[in-house]
């Protein structure tokens, strides 16, 4: 029997034709929402990074685990067999995917420049951003350009890459991109011109570039293309596709192409619902579970100005109101917010129910469309955005000696979310600008490791002090170690590496 193609789509047309490279750029964007849609252990996967910073307590579930350093700090436990393994994988996956589409691209004859250009940069920008990622997460990373084939399949890289090398890829892709891509697309959630800056600004923070990082979002800023919404409520309202939006990974109820759903807002709203005279909905976040919620950290930086509306239902929520009469508990009404339990500082009984169903939450990822008793939602997720631009640009142009412009950035962010106006400005100044602006946006981790705050910060602030020492495996502070700012390459990626690959220091 002769097998008989009855697709137009093959190999063959994805590699060498203009349409079928454009389609398989569309897979690179499928493929790195996968993350995302990932629901293992209860969708604990796309969260580690934010259940691993500074800003985050973990309650109970598995996201927690990693949170409170059970799982992905060390080679022998399941953690880092499953989630940490997910993200090497994922990362390299995209990375092999856009190498074959970067070489096909260049290869590829009657071309139209333009078409081709754009195909080259929008997998240029893919390749960067995970090797950027891959990198900041695991530090001993190999860096390859060539896509797999049957020649190559079972090449094993022997040693890292280094620092220079990796650094001067990324920089080529992102400038190639730079180049030729638009600050608009026709079709949202595609990378820009603004995405490559701004993705280009971030590496160049890591290199200590100031005068590059600052010149990037000053371009960004100044472009025209892009400006900060009028209200934080407008942040993540609606689809995302906005002025400040630089780059988003995009799903749709009940459409083919449209991905499966997550479950990111379920794992860290509170399961307000759970408490007498409070049913689902919408403007109670949701349904949730609150495995993973803001930590006092957070909340009281939140809390500094009193009219900073970051925490009145726009990237946080700070109250449960009270919404159902047939189980209202005496003496309350209506509309008043959920007070039946307390943070108790000793108390295991007290302050779980509190964490539980009390703790103040985050949103950003509500799917306000979704009924209220749906964990599973499609709302799109936001990966980069202009406020992070303005943050980037405030370090930048401190660094740089220009504290006028730092200040006019940093306030251009506060003054948005109606805080009062800076009128110094410091490294924890921008550090606790961007806990507040930018918590559980996957961004935190990374911002701290980069400068040298990471160990410090997560001693000073991980979890909070109740929940961390009611763990029954110990004091998380006690456990950690500065090692762990990198990664474990995990076991299983070790044994298809060269025998003498280097493990990242501390987990031999």
């Amino acid at each position: 029997m002769k097998d008989e193609l009855l697709s137009d789509t093959s190999v063959d047309f994805l590699y060498t034709t203009p349409e079928g490279l454009e389609s398989a750029v569309v897979g690179l964007y499928t493929l790195n929402r996968q993350l995302y849609e990932d629901r293992s252990l209860n969708g604990a996967y796309p969260l580690i990074l934010q259940a691993k910073s500074d800003l985050a307590v973990g309650v109970t579930g598995e996201v927690s685990l990693y949170s409170r350093l059970l799982w992905g700090f060390s080679l022998g436990d399941f953690g880092t067999a499953s989630g940490i393994n997910k993200y090497w994988v994922h990362y390299y996956k995209i990375v092999d995917r856009s190498n074959a589409i970067i070489q096909a691209a260049e290869n590829l004859d009657g071309i139209d420049e333009d078409r081709k250009n754009q195909i080259l940069s929008e997998a240029k920008c893919m390749r960067a951003n995970s090797f950027f990622t891959l990198y900041r997460l695991f530090n001993n990373i190999f860096v390859n350009t060539t896509p797999t084939n049957p020649d190559n399949a079972f090449d094993k890289p022997q040693d890292k890459t280094p620092k220079e090398e990796i650094f001067t890829l990324l920089k080529s892709d992102l400038d190639f991109a730079i180049a030729n891509l638009d600050y608009t697309t026709p079709e949202f959630g595609r990378f820009t011109q603004g995405t490559a800056r701004h993705i280009r600004a971030k590496v160049a923070m890591w290199e200590e570039d100031w005068a590059e990082a600052a010149a990037q979002t000053d371009a960004i800023i100044e472009s025209g293309n892009h400006s900060l919404v009028p209200t934080t409520k407008e942040v993540f309202a609606g689809d995302l596709n906005h002025s400040e939006t630089l780059f988003t990974s995009n799903f749709e109820r009940e459409t083919i192409g449209g991905g499966g759903e997550h479950i990111l807002n379920w794992n860290i709203v509170s399961e307000s619902h759970a408490a007498d005279g409070v049913v689902h909905s919408v403007e109670n976040g949701g349904a949730g579970v609150g495995f993973l919620s803001l930590n006092d950290y957070v909340i009281n930086l939140l809390n500094e100005d009193p009219n900073d509306d970051r925490k009145d239902n726009t990237y946080y929520i700070f109250e449960y109101l009270y919404n159902d009469e047939l189980s209202l508990p005496a003496g309350k009404n209506i509309g008043d917010p959920l007070d039946l339990y307390v943070n108790h500082p000793t108390d295991q009984n007290q302050f779980m129910l509190y964490y539980r169903r009390q703790n103040p939450g985050v949103i950003k990822f509500l799917d306000e469309n979704a009924e209220p008793t749906d964990r599973a939602h499609y709302k799109n997720i936001m990966v980069y955005r202009l406020a992070e631009t303005y943050l980037i640009g405030a370090e930048a142009h401190m660094m740089l000696g220009e504290d006028v412009k730092a200040l006019e950035y940093l306030n251009e962010v506060r003054n948005r979310a109606n805080a009062e106006s800076k009128i110094t400005i410091d490294l924890q100044t921008i550090l606790d600008e961007r806990a507040r602006e930018l918590a559980f946006e996957g961004q935190r981790w990374f911002t701290l490791k980069r400068t040298g705050k990471l160990f410090e910060f997560l001693i000073d602030h991980m979890n909070n002090d109740n929940l961390n020492e009611s763990y029954p495996e110990g004091n998380p502070k006690d456990i950690l170690r500065e090692y762990m700012q990198n990664w474990p390459i995990p076991q299983e990626q070790i044994g298809l590496l060269g025998p003498n690959y280097p493990q990242n220091d501390g987990y031999n």
